[in-house]
């Protein structure tokens, strides 16, 4: 017979005698206790408070890097387009000098310099930086309308007032995490980008 209360079952063995053998009582789950959980509670706030700068810094970084990635791979295409086409391709910023506003490449069919919606054809459109982003210095000659890199038809980038190649020139973006980037043109139309905080060799005057 097994006693429930106390885990003790008594056998009837073959001899008459009656065995007792115990087994340990189950013992009931209990769950947390309130000390536990608060305990679990501040042992995760310290380590969130922990990871939150690092997550901030490197999410800041992609950032970073993503619009300088986008900003090198609209000017190339910009250069493909004149080639292509034989024309003047510009990309210029959507707000006058704040190519932290994005930026617009066309192709200048009417030889004006200006983008005219329906005549000119649009090569890119590309839209705002995240907000924490900045333009840092920008080395790209303007004119009446803005900030501008122009490719002639044979992929050279040209000043479009002097006509000249000129230099090599430099867009800086910056983080507020602190980072920098430079994309950099030089006057035969090949671009990079690089980082000026491990890289020696980046600035505009650097040969590529």
């Amino acid at each position: 017979m097994y006693d429930r209360q106390f885990g003790v079952l008594e056998v009837n063995a073959m001899s008459g005698h009656r065995s007792t053998i115990y087994r340990r009582a189950a013992r009931s789950e209990s769950g947390f206790t309130l000390i536990e959980l608060m305990v679990t509670f501040a042992v995760l706030a310290v380590m969130l408070t922990l990871a939150a700068p690092s997550f901030i810094t490197f999410q800041r970084n992609s950032e970073l890097t993503a619009a300088a990635n986008s900003l090198a791979a609209s000017l190339s295409a910009a250069r493909a387009e004149a080639l292509k086409r034989q024309l003047n391709v510009f990309i210029r910023p959507a707000s006058s000098n704040d190519w932290r506003q994005g930026w617009t490449a066309y192709v200048d069919t009417n030889w004006n310099s200006t983008y005219d919606a329906g005549t000119d054809i649009q090569v890119v459109q590309q839209g705002a930086m995240p907000a924490s982003i900045t333009v840092a210095s920008d080395g790209t000659p303007s004119d009446a309308t803005s900030h501008y890199v122009m490719f002639s038809g044979a992929g050279f980038m040209r000043d479009n007032t002097t006509g000249a190649f000129g230099s090599s020139r430099s867009i800086q973006l910056s983080s507020s995490a602190g980072g920098s980037r430079l994309v950099i043109i030089n006057p035969a139309g090949r671009m990079r980008v690089c980082n000026p905080a491990t890289e020696s060799n980046c600035s505009a005057a650097d040969s590529m």
